[in-house]
């Protein structure tokens, strides 16, 4: 009951920073996604199954509260990170730092180039377009801010 809590306290925390701070950090239109983040470290510290499970859960939560765009695409885009950042669960150790990151944002940019390539798949951007535009400038914003909390709050020593 208590690790519920301390999810759904880090969730409310997670959804209202991107609500409230990640348009305060905007550049261009380009802001850091709060909510992937807390989905690649609940993935990390407890797998596939329940990162895609909380991947899709707080993905629903979004698209129903209105930050996603179309229904059910954040969902999907966060479920699938989940699961890919899930997969590194207790693998940590076996790889460097560089890898390690590497690894995380790469998933980060599977997760935007998910959701921002079916986002405007009706309007005439072309596929390189939205990727320089949309996928990898909030691709390296957001691996910052993990990659940063992550050396802050890190549990697990190398």
């Amino acid at each position: 009951m208590k690790k519920f809590l301390l999810l759904l306290g880090f969730s409310l925390l997670a959804i209202i920073f991107q609500i409230i701070i990640a348009p305060w950090l905007s550049i261009q239109n380009i802001k850091p996604d709060f909510v992937l983040i807390l989905v690649m470290f609940v993935a990390l510290f407890r797998g596939r199954v329940f990162g895609q499970l909380y991947g899709f859960g707080i993905g629903m939560i979004i698209d129903i509260i209105g930050i996603g765009s179309f229904f059910g695409l954040s969902a999907l885009s966060k479920t699938v990170a989940g699961f890919l950042a899930g997969y590194f669960k207790n693998r940590r150790n076996r790889f460097n730092h560089i890898t390690f990151y590497s690894i995380n944002v790469l998933v980060i940019f599977i997760h935007f180039a998910i959701f921002f390539l079916i986002n405007f798949k009706s309007t005439d951007y072309g596929t390189q377009f939205i990727l320089l535009r949309y996928v990898l400038p909030e691709t390296i914003f957001t691996s910052i801010i993990f990659i940063l909390l992550d050396y802050i709050f890190s549990i697990e020593s190398y």
